[in-house]
């Protein structure tokens, strides 16, 4: 059980020295103090109207160790133990839409495109690198980013962002490769405001079927007590791979005028006011899933049907958004705004059938309109409805509201927020047609009908913040227990209760997180009923200038009918034969930034040292064992 622990230290604690004397050499050279906020904004496009949402720079020491794709989805996630890999969160709520291409949902937190791009505006150039690994001795994971932007004047920037993982894992048939790359830009004049991005991502994961029985991990064999040695269920050499290639731009032109804002000595200073912006939005999509055996796999899958795996499936869609908007400021007497848009998609499907591709192509036009009011602190809310009127999603309706409103309570400030919609939905192409080596289906399935109420309370001066919701599913489609789309006749209720509070005493402070969940059809739709995250740390700024958080965090779930990953399909599927949970996840940590540098080093699993315990993400794929993971980010603005 030791000998894991042991083995990572010397490899480990040669790159944490390198590390922390490089940054030290980096802050010595960049000795002045300065707030990158004011030399560097960011926002991100938050849909095709170009909203701007603006963000703050991530350059903040506390949690640095949580900063990864896995635990910034949720605090409870299930994936196969690796880096890089599929993965969906067990809160249902931090769940992705579902997508039209079914491939992309397990890779979506892991992918580069036009909604999770930052854009920027920079008065010198800016860039970031990162350097984050962990694992035993020659079963790394690695992780290497480098962002690079500068304004070529102060409305047109530029820039570049890469991040590649390369993932041995720390068990058999486990590795995995992701490469992601973008190139984005942005015009931001008074009266015309352009961005564009363009971004490839390209994932890959052997497939290994997870581990061959449970007993290696809650009683493992002499000769099977390291992770690498424990079977898996999937021997021959299987790979799965995700591409995806977009282009995105949204450009907008505005009409206004020009508001005094205020008066320095006899110079009037003003602002422009826009009132009308037309906008149009163009996005392609070029997505692609692979499944490729190099030999047959005859005992893992239920079925086979030819002589030779090679699962190919393939989506290209073409988007067009055109909208009309009216500001607040268009009508003195009554403060909204008004905005009227449509939309075409065309999309073609293509899958191997019968070792012949097979193509179709659909297209599908819907109109809408939204009713806003987003100036002001008392009360805002935004009010959308859209309808598909021509193609194969005739029919699909979504109608949402949203109202935010601000209450001052003695010293204090409460904020509420109540969220409803109801939708219609047309099933993805390829929850109708799909086959493959090892999976035919071709269905029918009715649209699905879900409706949403929710509501937020939140005292932010206290890191006080609860959020309850409701939902109604009809008609849902799920993967069954032989990973096979079906689709319930019935309803399925969901009740979901979100608490976070941060508590400090002095220096020191309690982070509580904790999630329920109650499904009405665990069958249909399994949750943890409680999912928890418990972070106790220490954080003091030491000579003005070193930050320095020490602490201890655990995650945990209680135990439930996790649904498992079928590789050939990449999708998760219901289960009823093995139960995941009750089980701690502890890890100690401490972080540290100096200026422009951040650190981190982490003992991922301490519990592991002193606690048996059936420790999976999901059935057959087990978290990783006690491991050390260390990360490093430096920046330059000057």
């Amino acid at each position: 059980m030791y000998l894991c622990a042991l083995k990572t230290t010397p490899e480990v604690f040669k790159k944490i020295i390198f590390f922390l004397f490089s940054m030290l050499i980096s802050n010595l050279l960049h000795a002045q103090e300065t707030k990158i906020d004011q030399y560097v904004k960011n926002w991100q496009i938050g849909d095709n109207l170009g909203t701007i949402d603006s963000l703050k720079i991530d350059s903040l020491a506390i949690n640095f160790q949580n900063n990864n794709y896995m635990d910034n989805l949720s605090i409870a996630n299930s994936f196969n133990g690796n880096l890089g890999t599929p993965i969906q969160s067990k809160i249902y709520a931090n769940r992705p839409v579902s997508t039209d291409f079914i491939f992309s949902e397990s890779y979506l937190p892991y992918l580069q495109n036009s909604q999770s791009i930052r854009f920027y505006n920079t008065k010198t150039p800016y860039s970031l690198l990162k350097y984050i690994s962990g694992g035993s001795l020659h079963r790394e994971s690695d992780n290497v980013g480098i962002l690079f932007t500068a304004n070529a004047n102060p409305k047109t920037n530029f820039g570049a962002q890469l991040d590649y993982i390369y993932a041995r894992g720390e068990y058999k048939n486990q590795a995995a490769k992701r490469f992601a790359g973008s190139f984005f830009g942005s015009y931001t004049g008074t009266h015309y405001i352009a961005h564009g991005v363009i971004s490839t991502n390209n994932l890959s994961n052997v497939e290994n079927g997870g581990i061959a029985e449970t007993s290696y991990i809650t009683n493992p064999p002499y000769g099977y007590t390291e992770a690498q040695n424990i079977p898996v269920r999937i021997s021959v050499d299987a790979q799965s791979t995700y591409k995806q290639l977009e282009f995105f731009y949204n450009h907008q032109y505005r009409l206004g005028f020009e508001r005094e804002i205020k008066k320095i000595n006899d110079s009037v200073v003003t602002e422009f006011v826009p009132v009308t912006r037309f906008i149009h939005s163009l996005r392609y999509e070029n997505l692609e899933k692979r499944y490729y055996e190099k030999t047959l796999e005859q005992n893992f899958y239920k079925n086979t049907y030819g002589s030779q795996t090679n699962d190919t499936a393939a989506t290209q869609r073409l988007t067009n958004y055109v909208a009309l908007n009216l500001a607040e400021e268009f009508n003195k007497w009554a403060r909204f705004g008004l905005t009227a848009f449509a939309q075409n998609e065309i999309e073609r499907y293509a899958f191997l059938k019968d070792s012949t591709l097979y193509s179709s192509s659909l297209s599908s036009t819907k109109i809408g309109g939204i009713l806003s009011k987003e100036i002001g602190q008392k009360l805002t809310y935004r009010i959308l409805g859209e309808i598909s009127l021509l193609g194969y999603k005739t029919g699909d309706v979504l109608l949402s509201g949203n109202i935010n409103t601000n209450l001052k309570v003695w010293k204090d400030t409460i904020s509420l927020r109540a969220q409803v919609f109801s939708s219609t939905t047309e099933p993805s192409f390829f929850l109708q047609n799909y086959e493959s080596n090892h999976f035919k289906w071709h269905n029918n399935f009715d649209k699905i009908f879900k409706t949403h109420i929710g509501g937020t309370f939140a005292i932010p001066t206290k890191s006080i913040q609860l959020e309850a919701a409701i939902e109604n599913i009809s008609k849902l489609i799920y993967f069954d227990s032989i990973a096979n789309p079906t689709q319930f006749s019935g309803s399925v209720q969901l009740l979901s209760m979100n608490f976070q509070n941060v508590f400090n005493v002095g220096k020191f402070a309690l982070e509580n997180k904790v999630v329920y969940q109650e499904s009405l059809n665990d069958v249909v739709l399994p949750l943890p009923r409680f999912s928890l995250y418990h972070n106790f740390y220490y954080h003091d700024v030491w000579f003005h200038v070193l930050s320095i958080q020490v602490g201890t965090d655990v995650r945990y779930h209680t135990s439930y009918f996790a649904p498992s990953y079928m590789p050939a399909t990449g999708q998760f599927y219901n289960q009823r034969s093995m139960k995941v949970g009750n089980y701690p996840i502890l890890n100690v940590y401490a972080t540290i930034q100096l200026k422009r540098t951040r650190f981190f080093i982490e003992y991922y699993h301490l519990n592991k040292l002193f606690m048996n315990g059936t420790y999976y993400s999901m059935p057959y794929y087990p978290a990783n064992p006690n491991i050390i993971k260390f990360g490093l980010t430096w920046s330059f603005y000057d």
